[in-house]
């Protein structure tokens, strides 16, 4: 289904068939990067938007020889890392806590907690960890889409789970207290 509308794309600029892409893969796109980001929802979606926008204009060099979703993170990377160089001021700002009336389900403090513990990480490892953990990427794509060797892949992978390990003892040291 996806070759048959990606080709449709690059023969014919076909804007129907690009839109059933981009509503096919929007959402994973601005969760990651919402994720790296850190909840701001504002930019992620700018970012989303700058993204298949140089996907539409870029699909012709698309070869199909990996996913197309991988290829489409590859350009949310980019658009990622030239928005953090463009503005001096990005900021790890704190990531807001969202309430329900203090009802949360089980998945949604679950998910509170890996935002929350994310924001500990240095952006690269933070893309690692959410293309690797969250969209169930191999090593070999993380390195392909952020364009650094597999060996700094795992290498971040590591050191981001050492950090988080230490942040979680410290936490629970803390509350032995």
């Amino acid at each position: 289904m996806d070759s048959q509308l990606i080709e449709r794309v690059q023969l014919n600029n076909d804007h129907h068939a690009f839109s059933c892409l981009m509503r096919q893969y929007q959402s994973p796109i601005r969760q990651f990067l919402r994720r790296l980001v850190q909840q701001d929802v504002a930019i992620a979606d700018e970012l989303a938007q700058d993204t298949f926008l140089k996907a539409f204009i870029h699909i012709k060099t698309y070869r199909g020889d990996g996913k197309f979703l991988s290829w489409l993170f590859k350009i949310a990377y980019q658009e990622f890392i030239s928005s953090t160089r463009k503005k001096s001021d990005f900021s790890n700002s704190d990531l807001v806590d969202v309430t329900d009336n203090g009802n949360f389900e089980r998945e949604m403090i679950a998910n509170q907690a890996v935002k929350s513990l994310l924001k500990h990480l240095k952006v690269d490892e933070r893309a690692v960890f959410i293309l690797h953990f969250s969209h169930d990427l191999s090593h070999q794509e993380v390195s392909n889409i952020m364009k650094i060797p597999l060996g700094s892949v795992k290498s971040l992978i590591r050191r981001g789970k050492l950090k988080l390990q230490a942040i979680a003892n410290n936490n629970e040291a803390n509350h032995e207290e």
